[in-house]
């Protein structure tokens, strides 16, 4: 078996690793999760990211209450307004 080892360090005094480092520790297949993760990292230009994102998105909005309307004219699409409330939201993810 050709197995690697890497050891990480996390400063927990930084919201985003201290983050990283809980939800690493709440898993019992710490490997597993890592590589997955790692993967979906790399790999979220695929469809299957896009289409996460997108239904993650789309449930928030809905949460929320808004709506959203893709407006065609002469089969082009025309500008859709984006309340602010899905970009306040987006930046608190």
């Amino acid at each position: 078996m050709n197995t690697k080892r890497i050891n990480l360090c996390f400063n927990l005094e930084n919201e985003r690793a201290r983050k990283a480092f809980e939800t690493i520790q709440k898993q019992v297949a710490k490997t597993a999760f890592i590589t997955d993760a790692v993967l979906a990292y790399i790999d979220k230009d695929n469809e299957i990211y896009k289409e996460i994102v997108k239904e993650g998105v789309k449930e928030a909005i809905e949460e929320l209450g808004l709506e959203m309307a893709v407006k065609k004219a002469e089969g082009k699409k025309e500008d859709t307004v984006i309340p602010d409330d899905v970009f306040e939201m987006l930046s608190g993810l």
